[in-house]
């Protein structure tokens, strides 16, 4: 265990060596605390669900507000010349004008449709917390992949970037001896085209390293021209869930925090009581009531409109009820509103099923990459091995120099496939930290 440590922090060296001996790299350092913190405030997704929630929770006080009557001032001048029908039958030629003054209190509620859809607007409201809680935990666990994607390209660019600078110092000591005819000219090729590999190599591996950073720069939402690089020089596995724990209790643990839960189980909640309200909405009567309180004046031919004002009061109280579309006996409406809530019980228990998929998935994973990282571990230290020998026989001119090479190629692979290794692990203990809903 301690010649693993000590292979593993010769890893991390030699990688930094590789890594100071290239350009610095231009732009912002960031840190993995940091670009959690970036994801749930900068986050447009998370500013999206922030909205619609707000949308949701004005929608609620809208609905509620029907409940209440409006007011309606008026000034209303009236003005009639010529025929005029009397009440008891007879054509009158009249003229006349009038002035009326005063407030209206109006108010015509469907209780029935109202308490119903107070009820859908609350679950609405319910649902788009639910679905904020997800955003915020869903852009938090992309930004920590993102994050680790972007610091396993910059291993894997000092790992290439090392391999490259040993193919480079081969490359000058084999032409030194071959213009002094000491070595064969083909082996020198060789070493040359292996040399050119590893700059191919390296050169694709900065570009997979700038992108990475681009797309946690979109996830973030910061200016992606701006190159962002990781603070951590090396990777070291995370413990944020044990990855040996008991597979049924995890799963209970995801469906009881999982928020997509929430988030199901309100849009069913609103669904049933959409249903109820189209079977017992109509049932209940829709209030009518009007009161008005003002004055009126006029009088006959050229009468001032203000003659004889005074007074004037109005009360009027009803209740109704509709038969036929929209109300009562609207069987269409029924099995529409039935089908949707049957649609989010399906929805509720399909949304179970991927909850129980995902930690069982991410369980398999995490504990898969504890063991991959030891099985990695060991092929490291097998090729650093292997890469010792071939120095100390390159040092006693016994091994040539293609064999020191290869060794060292292997080398460059195990450092990059651990390093890769780890990054994966850590992604994945935000992944199942994710599907437990924490």
């Amino acid at each position: 265990m301690i010649r693993g440590r000590f292979i593993v922090a010769w890893v991390f060296a030699s990688a930094a060596l590789g890594a100071a001996e290239m350009p610095a790299p231009a732009g912002n350092v960031i840190d993995l605390p940091t670009a959690l913190r970036l994801a749930g405030a900068n986050s447009l997704e998370v500013q999206i669900a922030r909205e619609k929630l707000a949308e949701a929770r004005a929608t609620s006080d809208s609905v509620r507000q029907k409940f209440f009557p409006w007011i309606a001032p008026a000034i209303v001048f009236r003005r009639h010349e010529n025929n005029l029908q009397a009440v008891n039958g007879p054509i009158l030629d009249a003229d006349k004008n009038s002035l009326a003054a005063g407030v209206t209190f109006s108010a015509q509620v469907d209780l029935g449709e109202t308490y119903y859809q107070n009820l859908v607007a609350r679950q609405v409201v319910r649902s788009g917390e639910a679905a904020l809680t997800t955003r915020q935990r869903e852009m938090t666990y992309r930004a920590a992949v993102a994050y680790f994607d972007l610091a396993r390209a910059r291993a894997a660019v000092s790992a290439a970037g090392e391999a490259a600078r040993l193919a480079g110092e081969h490359a000058r000591q084999l032409s030194a001896t071959t213009e002094a005819g000491l070595t064969f000219r083909g082996d020198a090729a060789r070493v040359v085209a292996a040399r050119e590999r590893s700059e191919l190599a390296l050169s694709r591996l900065r570009a997979e390293q700038r992108i990475a950073a681009a797309r946690l720069a979109e996830l973030l939402h910061l200016d992606p021209a701006v190159e962002l690089t990781p603070a951590e020089t090396d990777l070291t596995p995370l413990t944020l869930t044990a990855p040996g724990g008991e597979l049924g209790l995890l799963i209970a643990r995801a469906l009881a925090a999982r928020s997509e839960l929430d988030e199901a189980s309100a849009r069913l909640e609103g669904a049933r009581a959409a249903r109820r309200g189209a079977a017992y909405g109509p049932l209940v009567p829709t209030l009518g009531a009007q009161a008005g309180y003002g004055g009126l004046g006029g009088g006959p031919g050229n009468t001032s409109p203000g003659h004889d004002f005074d007074t004037s009061r109005d009360y009027a109280i009803g209740l109704s009820w509709r038969v036929g579309p929209g109300g009562i006996f609207d069987r269409t409406r029924q099995r529409e509103t039935a089908a949707r809530e049957r649609q989010g019980e399906l929805e509720l228990e399909k949304t179970r099923d991927a909850i129980r998929r995902q930690v069982v998935e991410q369980h398999t994973r995490l504990r898969a990459l504890a063991e991959q990282i030891e099985l990695s571990r060991k092929a490291l230290e097998a090729a650093d091995h292997a890469a010792r020998l071939s120095r100390e026989r390159r040092a006693t001119g016994v091994s040539a120099v293609l064999e020191d090479l290869q060794a060292e190629d292997e080398l460059a692979r195990g450092r990059r496939d651990y390093l890769a290794t780890i990054a994966d692990y850590n992604q994945a203990q935000y992944a199942l930290r994710f599907a437990l809903g924490d």
